[in-house]
């Protein structure tokens, strides 16, 4: 018999949530033949992510953020609080059925909206004995900020009544959450780091994402370094996108740089085709590029927003980077970058001051230092640690070996 894992993340803006969540099961999975997840989701390109054997997923209407706690349905012609119920309600149905032994909740305790709270009261009356764990990425926000939402969400309460364990997926001594965001003792007694979520890549990977590269890139492959340009889903990418094309117009970028831009799904039609009509020679434009792990690492540079899952790539690649920060909803990027750049494992440009130049300079930088060597002096085996907690809340169990021609053989917790 299976043990069961529920995982719930509402993506309303970009892949970072589904990405990371795919991430972790893709981490566990692979050693836990007994272990069958589920991934509650409303990113609408949850379809373009590899999903691990094991995993499956559900998806919800899709929504679009408007303000911090603002959202709207994404394309149906939905009020927001019809759109809430229905969501919610498909939320308690999926619980009720899956009977999970452990859930595992990305970012908000109580969903979007307030529409997971009837779930988590159905998971504690009729799944008693499940896991309930709420997983943090290193940085929520601007700890006034947080602050202030969860006094007015009354979120204190609501983790404190529903989960057992916050899982936080960074490094404290990069950022407490404990102390920067005033965590009472009950609460910050269930904080558990686990590093940062960085991938494995293999040499091969790495080989085979660089060959990836050099036929996208202009010119001739090995003809010169290659930079890497990501916005993640590219929603909101365009600016910094066009200002690196336009650094390239310009011919402000290293000479010999050949460029990789690759807009994101969610970037609309309209801003993709600007910015390929502006691109120089040096630089090719794509909408999407597969295994972007992969290419952060076979790349000589990465230029991007600093999000967590690129930030957690670029620093497991050890590959030259530079984060100009998202400037609009939340601050978590904008400290972020600026907390690894003081280490000196990134360089970084406020998007205030971002201009072809500024953008040029710092890939120049970058560039220069070349690939990091050391230690970073930050725990980065997130996914390892992921992999133990998992085992040590719903331990393997044993589950029979079968061929297919004779039927079950024997016992087996491979």
């Amino acid at each position: 018999m299976h043990s069961h894992w529920l995982l719930y993340s509402h993506d309303a803006l970009g892949l970072g949530h589904a990405r990371r969540m795919t991430g972790i099961a893709r981490a566990v999975l692979p050693s836990r033949p007994d272990l069958s997840a589920l991934l509650v989701t409303c990113s609408p390109q949850i379809d373009a992510l590899p999903v691990p054997a094991g995993l499956d997923y559900v998806k919800l209407p899709s929504a679009r953020k408007q303000s911090t706690s603002q959202y709207v349905a994404r394309t149906m012609r939905m009020e927001p609080d019809r759109l809430r119920d229905m969501r919610s309600t498909i939320l308690e149905d999926i619980a009720r059925a899956f009977q999970p032994d452990l859930f595992l909740c990305d970012k908000s305790p109580c969903g979007l909206m307030q529409e997971l709270t009837p779930t988590l009261g159905t998971l504690r009356a009729e799944s008693p004995g499940a896991h309930m764990v709420l997983g943090w990425r290193d940085i929520l926000d601007a700890p006034e900020r947080v602050r202030g939402e969860w006094r007015r969400s009354d979120t204190l309460t609501n983790i404190d009544r529903w989960y057992d364990e916050v899982w936080v997926y960074g490094d404290p001594d990069l950022f407490d959450v404990r102390e920067q965001y005033a965590l009472p003792r009950s609460i910050a007694n269930r904080v558990r780091y686990l590093g940062y979520l960085t991938p494995h890549i293999t040499p091969q990977a790495t080989a085979e994402a660089r060959a990836q590269l050099e036929a996208l890139a202009p010119g001739e492959p090995g003809s010169g370094p290659i930079a890497l340009v990501t916005v993640g889903g590219g929603e909101d990418g365009e600016t910094l996108l066009s200002r690196w094309v336009a650094a390239g117009d310009l011919g402000l970028l290293p000479r010999g740089l050949r460029s990789v831009v690759v807009t994101g799904p969610l970037m609309p039609e309209s801003a993709q085709q600007r910015i390929a009509a502006a691109a120089p020679a040096s630089v090719s434009v794509t909408r999407f590029i597969s295994g972007l792990e992969a290419c952060e690492a076979a790349a000589d540079l990465v230029v991007g927003m600093a999000g967590y899952n690129t930030s957690c790539e670029v620093l497991g690649a050890r590959t030259p980077a530079v984060l100009v920060p998202r400037s609009t909803q939340r601050d978590e990027q904008r400290m972020r970058a600026i907390r690894l750049a003081q280490r000196g494992l990134v360089d970084t440009v406020d998007p205030a001051d971002l201009t072809p130049l500024t953008l040029a300079r710092a890939a120049r930088r970058a560039l220069e230092r070349g690939r990091r060597q050391g230690d970073p002096g930050l725990a980065l085996d997130g996914h390892a640690r992921v992999v133990r907690e998992v085992a040590r809340l719903v331990p393997p169990r044993l589950m029979p070996a079968v061929d297919d021609r004779a039927g079950p053989l024997r016992e087996s917790t491979a």
